[in-house]
């Protein structure tokens, strides 16, 4: 009895480890949705900023989506006397937000900003390696331009699973939808 008693357990558990690369698709205040790998939770402490944060801490692969109102971003350039540095455009988006990230990064490899496009927006998408808090890390980034709405999609994860998720964070990346 003891012997199928273990047998049952040890095949639970290594059902229960077992990972699928089944999608959820997630939608935000109907302003946007995006399909994630179904063992991704969701989070609230990735980001303060972000309307969008999802994680699996075991397999140290993270998401999250940052919303910017282009009237906001149009606001933010004059005030901060910005209009001569970066266009009120995606270019202009995609350059400010990663001045930005480079000084939270001690990076040691980036790809250049390459324009793509995500569900008919024009989008900038790059990958980043770097040290963040002495962690390497791998991160996979994309700007993405909607109607009212600049989106900033962000997958990362350690450096050592960069070859493991690399396709992943594409696949989600160019899943994101305007509702």
């Amino acid at each position: 009895m003891k012997k199928i008693s273990l047998a049952i357990l040890v095949a639970f558990t290594l059902n229960s480890c077992q990972t699928t690369d089944a999608d959820q698709v997630v939608a935000i205040d109907k302003k946007f949705s995006i399909s994630l790998p179904s063992y991704l939770s969701k989070s609230t402490d990735l980001n303060p900023d972000a309307s969008l944060e999802y994680q699996n801490m075991v397999k140290e692969f993270y998401v999250i989506v940052i919303e910017d109102s282009k009237e906001e971003m149009k606001k933010s350039l004059e005030e901060n006397q910005l209009t001569g540095q970066y266009s009120n455009d995606i270019n202009g988006y995609a350059n400010l937000l990663m001045q930005g990230f480079e000084q939270k990064i001690k990076i040691s490899h980036k790809d250049p900003l390459v324009d793509t496009v995500v569900n008919n927006m024009p989008a900038k998408h790059l990958r980043i390696s770097g040290k963040v808090d002495g962690i390497d890390a791998y991160y996979s980034v994309a700007f993405v331009e909607g109607k009212n709405t600049y989106y900033q999609v962000m997958a990362w994860t350690t450096a050592a699973k960069e070859k493991q998720y690399s396709e992943r964070m594409t696949k989600i990346i160019h899943s994101l939808k305007e509702l």
